[in-house]
């Protein structure tokens, strides 16, 4: 067991009343999470909070150290702060400021989910947000409550080169998966309407030439 292992272990003991808390291994060290919400740091066998309103209450009077993480040659400063001795010691103050690391950032992950952009979806990124307010959809939830064959034939209509796979990549926007790893029964469920849209279309348009040859 390394430093950083003997550290989180020690970690989760003092703080067992917070619940489960899970360790993956993040930024050459490990992030520890409680109900998948990331809110403590662990790099070379020492435990950084994140950053809360407690917290800043508590650095008035006891300044702790804040993780800097290396990127591209550039140092980051980042919201997570170094648990010392004695905060290591004072278990009260520990638990409570663990505590609030994590509603902060449960609170941060509601408030980011519920405004998030089109973009930050699965699939989409900023070329599919135009194209989608575009056709006046500009949230999540107008997507969702649109429905992914309404609005992908509404893009369709301004973008006839829009095919199957923009199916594939609204579906996984909505359901939260890449489109790649679609349930193959949604794949050909959604393969079949394409389809038959595509075999309207082509109707439409034979029906349409032959009404223009007969008025010629």
């Amino acid at each position: 067991m390394n430093s950083s292992q003997q550290c989180i272990a020690l970690y989760q003991k003092k703080v067992l009343h917070l619940g489960a808390i899970v360790a993956k291994t993040q930024f050459g060290g490990y992030s520890l999470s409680l109900d998948d919400v990331v809110f403590a740091l662990v790099k070379q066998g020492t435990l950084y909070l994140r950053g809360s309103e407690a917290m800043s209450h508590y650095l008035v009077n006891h300044p702790l150290t804040p993780f800097i993480f290396c990127k591209r040659g550039s140092a980051i400063s980042l919201n997570y702060f170094k648990v010392d001795e004695m905060l290591w010691q004072d278990e009260v103050s520990l638990l409570k400021l663990s505590r609030e690391a994590w509603r902060d950032a449960q609170n941060c992950r509601s408030y980011k989910q519920a405004h998030r952009r089109l973009k930050d979806l699965p699939n989409l990124g900023i070329r599919f947000e135009t194209l989608l307010r575009e056709v006046g959809i500009h949230t999540e939830e107008q997507l969702r409550q649109t429905g992914v064959e309404q609005s992908w034939t509404l893009m369709h209509e301004r973008n006839k080169h829009l095919g199957l796979p923009t199916l594939f990549y609204l579906q996984g926007a909505v359901m939260g998966l890449h489109h790649a790893v679609l349930p193959l029964s949604i794949r050909e469920e959604l393969t079949a309407w394409h389809k038959e849209f595509t075999s309207r279309c082509t109707n439409k348009t034979t029906h349409n030439l032959r009404l223009l040859r007969a008025a010629i």
